[in-house]
C-alpha cells in the first residue's frame, strides 16, 4: 500500500449524539472536540478521526481502540509508533483520509464562493486566466481542483505561499509533488498530492 483514499458522507451523523464516541479520545482531545461552537464541527472531527483509525486497523495489525490520532506542533495528524502515513480533510457533508505508507496530503472542499476573487489573489497568472477563460458554470468546478490541489499540497509539504503550488506542473507529473483530483457524487472535489517518487 502507498497512499489509499477514503471518503464518508456523514449528512446523517452532522448533528446527531457523539458521547458514545468520546470514550476512544484522549481527554484532552475530547476536550479540544467539545471546544468547537457547533455540533457539525465536533462531529465531522469526530467522525474524521474515526474514519482513519479504522482503515489503519483494517490495513495494519494494530486493535482500533489503541490507534491514537497525534498532531505534531503544526497540528498535522499522525499516528503514534506505526509505520503509517496519513491526512485528514472535512468539509460539508464529507469527511475524507489518505493513508498509506508515503505522505501525502488530502483536502475536501464543497463552496467555491467567492471563486474569482480567491483565484486573482492567490493563485499563479496561468492559473486564474485559465479559469476565466471557461464558461461561467464550469469555473467553479476549475477553481475547487486548483484549490484542493494546493490545499493538499501544503499538507503534503508544508509549504505557506498558494503561489508555490503549480496546479498543472502537478497534475502532468512534471515536479516533486504530483497529484489528481476526485469527484465526490454531490459535487464537492477532492484533491491528493504525494511525491513523484511514489506515483
Amino acid at each position: 500500500m502507498s497512499v489509499k483514499i477514503f471518503a464518508v458522507n456523514i449528512s446523517a451523523q452532522l448533528n446527531a449524539p457523539i458521547d458514545d464516541w468520546l470514550k476512544f479520545f484522549s481527554i484532552e482531545r475530547r476536550e479540544k472536540i467539545l471546544s468547537y461552537r457547533f455540533n457539525a464541527d465536533r462531529n465531522r472531527t469526530v467522525w474524521a478521526e474515526l474514519l482513519v483509525r479504522g482503515v489503519v486497523a483494517e490495513n495494519f495489525p494494530y486493535p482500533f481502540e489503541k490507534i491514537q490520532v497525534c498532531r505534531n506542533a503544526n497540528g498535522k495528524p499522525h499516528i503514534a509508533n506505526l509505520p503509517v502515513e496519513i491526512s485528514l480533510s472535512h468539509a460539508g457533508n464529507w469527511i475524507v483520509c489518505s493513508v498509506g505508507t508515503s505522505k501525502s496530503g488530502v483536502d475536501v472542499e464543497v463552496d467555491s464562493a467567492d471563486a474569482l476573487e480567491i483565484a486573482q489573489n492567490f493563485f499563479l497568472p496561468s492559473e486564474y486566466k485559465k479559469i476565466i477563460s471557461l464558461p461561467k458554470n464550469l469555473r467553479g468546478q476549475q477553481f475547487l481542483i486548483y484549490w484542493t490541489l494546493k490545499e493538499s499540497y501544503f499538507k503534503l509539504t508544508g509549504a505557506e505561499n498558494f503561489l508555490q503550488a503549480d496546479c498543472e506542473k502537478i497534475l502532468g507529473g512534471k515536479g516533486e509533488v504530483v497529484g489528481k483530483n476526485f469527484f465526490l457524487n454531490d459535487g464537492a472535489t477532492v484533491g491528493v498530492c504525494t511525491y513523484s517518487t511514489i506515483a
